[in-house]
C-alpha cells in the first residue's frame, strides 16, 4: 500500500505492507494536494534484516514501522537538516524542553510531574523519537509517528529550549553542563550513519543545536516538586 505522509513538514510516500505501521501513520497523512518530494519502500530484505538486528522477538510487523523510521531518518539527514533524538519532549509554553536519559531513569515519570503541575500550559511533542529539524536557522522539535511505548505525541513543531539530562538524587536539583559532556552524552542518544559524510552532517547538525539551546544536569527525587525545581531553573526563576 503507498501512501504519502507528512512528518515535520516534509512530505514524502511510503510503501507498507502491515496495518500496524498504517494505523501508526495515519495521524501523519498529507493533504490530497500535496506533493510528495521522494519515496521510501520497506522491503521484506529490509524487515529481516530489522529482525536480525533486534534483541527481542517481536512481530515482523513492528520491525517494519523501525524500518521505515530508519530509511527516513537517513534521508531527512541528509537532504533536510534533521535528525532523530531519543528522549521525551514536551512544549511548554510554546517552547520546547526535552528530557533525556539511560533506560529506566524515569523519563516518563517526570514528564506526568510536568502534566501534573502545569496543566494544559504542557503539550506532549513526542515521547520517545521527535524529530529536530533545523528551519532558516532555528531549531524545532517535531512530533513523529515513533511515540514510545505509550503512544503519547501530537503532529506538531515547537521551537527548541532545553535540553535535560536526567538523572536521580535524593534532592531536586538542576544546573548547567558543559558542551563536552553534552556531545558525547547526545550522540548515545541518536542514531550513528555509518556513512561517513552523513556523520559529519549529524556532527554539525548537533553542534547547531547546542548553540541554540540551555542544556542542563537535572538531578530528580520524583517528588512533585520535581518539575517545578525543573521549570524554574529553566525560566531562570
Amino acid at each position: 500500500m503507498i501512501f504519502n505522509y507528512k512528518i515535520a513538514d516534509i512530505v514524502f510516500s511510503a510503501d507498507i505492507n502491515y496495518r500496524y505501521t498504517f494505523e501508526h501513520m495515519k495521524d501523519y497523512r498529507a493533504d490530497k494536494d500535496e506533493i510528495p518530494e521522494f519515496a521510501l519502500e520497506v522491503t521484506k530484505a529490509d524487515v529481516e534484516q530489522e529482525r536480525n538486528m533486534s534483541p527481542h522477538d517481536v512481530p515482523l510487523y513492528v520491525h517494519e514501522f523501525t524500518a521505515l523510521y530508519r530509511k527516513f531518518i537517513y534521508v531527512v539527514m541528509d537532504r533536510y537538516d534533521a535528525f532523530f533524538f531519543h528522549c521525551s519532549a514536551i512544549s511548554v509554553d510554546n517552547q520546547a524542553v526535552m528530557f533525556t536519559a539511560k533506560s529506566g531513569t524515569g523519563k516518563s515519570t517526570h514528564r506526568n510531574l510536568w502534566l501534573k503541575n502545569f496543566g494544559n500550559r504542557v503539550t506532549v511533542i513526542n515521547d520517545d523519537k521527535p524529530i529536530i529539524r533545523k528551519v532558516n536557522g532555528i531549531f524545532y522539535v517535531y512530533g513523529t509517528p515513533w511515540q514510545g511505548k505509550e503512544n503519547l505525541g501530537e503532529d506538531i513543531r515547537v521551537p527548541a529550549k532545553a535540553l535535560c539530562f536526567l538523572s536521580r538524587a535524593e534532592e531536586n536539583s538542576i544546573g548547567p553542563i558543559d558542551t563536552i559532556s553534552v556531545v558525547s552524552k547526545m550522540m548515545n542518544q541518536v542514531l550513528r550513519p555509518r556513512q561517513p559524510e552523513l556523520m559529519e552532517k549529524l556532527l554539525d547538525l548537533i553542534d547547531g543545536f547546542l548553540a541554540q539551546v540551555d542544556c542542563y544536569d537535572l538531578r530528580v527525587n520524583m517528588n512533585d516538586d520535581a518539575a517545578v525545581v525543573a521549570y524554574n531553573g529553566i525560566k531562570g526563576i
